[in-house]
């Protein structure tokens, strides 16, 4: 299908109308057809279609292909009057050139790449596009856009009219009315929700962390990083001793990578205490999970970790070896380990017993360019703790995005059969709980990952 905007007959677009402007241009809830004067416009086609290509065509847009083929496509289609063909599916057939094999549900790209869009339509309106007097707009959970009219800036009234705060204090009690309605429902709900049952490929693989234990404790990785600031003026050379200027040849790539405007001065200061946002995303993952049966979760850095506390607690560590010192001595002893980047060699997964076909490494494939995927891996162990009764988990992206998507996998209920399945084809005669090693795959588009496939399966 297609993903060009065409002209139609149609002088608006009615999908694209909030849905007041679109009821009185069609007559419903009581209204006549035609507009009263202090009604606003109808948006045509060809307007809609001009604040397309200024939207595409943005600094904000100018490096997202992919997002800016995902808009031109469900703006096309809703412009054709096919808005309510619009799915899902069909975004990850025609936009993504997902395969036959493409299920929503095991394949989050479609919903990954929408959050994207919704994120770079704000970010234009608050910048380049905040003058506009028409803005595209992606609503949450939903797939069409819609396009609207930015109110006219007037002059505040000295005092309201009776009427007008009558019908204020009318809409204020009604919604005072509402809100109370909807949050005694979802108390009412949650009260009588109770504790999901537990599926069975839940308790196999995630049994040893369940209730009745104690909290889990994840544990983020602290990477060596720096920050980088720009000042308006140079600032003093005693205003800060651990913040360093940047100049020459390292300032203008900085420039132009962060598109920082001239003059001023560009310093970068070390870290020891920075964050992944990967590693951040798989946290929320995990704690969802973990939350929704009942395990208690809290958080610490690896810089606090020492084999005291590891001994004594249910540990999840995030990230690789580079950034975690804890990744390597926990798996020295396992067929799957960690490689660290030396010289020439590339950070990986290192596979000290391939199996027939396997390779001895994997390790990520740089595509090189915006529009096509990078290739990256996870390793994820499910091992004994120091004390056996406590169990570990590692789960170890050799970037930040392979480490969400990991953790999204192992939340997935359609993940945890396929984990099952292979687990149980390795080794059928297995009782009691599974200590394992697993090393995922996934494609990432512009640091945002896709479905993660696994790779290989190794029971402990």
């Amino acid at each position: 299908m297609p993903a060009t905007v065409r002209n139609v007959r149609n002088s608006y677009a009615p999908e694209l109308l909030p849905a007041g402007v679109r009821d009185t241009l069609t007559g419903k809830a009581g209204m006549t057809r035609s507009a009263p004067e202090t009604e606003k416009p109808p948006i045509s086609n060809q307007e809609v279609e001009a604040e397309l290509e200024a939207v595409l065509s943005s600094r904000s847009f100018e490096r997202s292909e992919r997002l800016q083929k995902f808009l031109r496509f469900i703006t096309g289609m809703t412009l054709r009057g096919e808005g309510n063909k619009i799915n899902e599916y069909l975004i990850g057939i025609e936009v993504f050139q997902r395969g036959a094999d493409y299920t929503p549900s095991e394949d989050s790209t479609v919903r990954r790449q929408a959050h994207s869009l919704r994120q770079k339509l704000q970010e234009y309106y608050a910048g380049e596009g905040s003058d506009h007097s028409i803005r595209i707009e992606l609503p949450v959970g939903r797939y069409v856009p819609v396009c609207r009219r930015t109110p006219e800036r007037r002059p505040a009234p000295s005092a309201p009219s009776a009427p007008k705060l009558e019908r204020r204090s009318w809409i204020a009690a009604v919604l005072a009315l509402t809100g109370g309605g909807l949050a005694g429902g979802w108390l009412l709900g949650r009260r009588s929700a109770g504790k999901p049952a537990t599926p069975a490929s839940v308790r196999e693989i995630w049994g040893a962390w369940l209730p009745p234990k104690d909290e889990i404790v994840l544990c983020f990785s602290n990477p060596m990083t720096t920050v980088i600031k720009h000042f308006e003026k140079q600032l003093p050379s005693d205003a800060q001793p651990h913040r360093f200027r940047l100049a020459g040849e390292e300032e203008k790539v900085f420039r132009e990578l962060f598109r920082l405007p001239p003059g001023g001065a560009i310093y970068y200061t070390p870290v020891i205490n920075q964050g992944k946002l990967g590693e951040a995303m798989a946290a929320v993952n995990v704690t969802r999970f973990l939350t929704g049966y009942g395990v208690p979760v809290r958080a610490t850095q690896s810089r606090f970790l020492s084999w005291e506390t590891l001994r004594a607690g249910s540990y999840i560590l995030l990230g690789h070896n580079e950034a975690n010192p804890w990744i390597d001595p926990l798996l020295k002893k396992y067929p799957l380990r960690l490689e660290a980047t030396s010289g020439e060699r590339q950070r990986g997964i290192l596979n000290t017993s391939p199996a027939a076909g396997e390779p001895s490494s994997w390790k990520i494939n740089y595509s090189g360019g915006e529009k096509d995927a990078d290739e990256e891996y996870a390793l994820v162990s499910m091992i004994p703790g120091l004390e056996n009764e406590r169990p570990l988990l590692l789960i170890s992206g050799l970037n930040a995005q392979a480490t969400q998507i990991a953790t999204e996998f192992l939340t997935n209920r359609a993940m945890l059969d396929l984990l099952c399945r292979k687990l149980k084809a390795a080794a059928p005669n297995h009782s009691g709980r599974w200590w394992f090693q697993a090393v995922l795959k996934t494609e990432v588009y512009d640091k945002v990952p896709t479905k993660a496939t696994l790779i290989t399966v190794r029971v402990l």
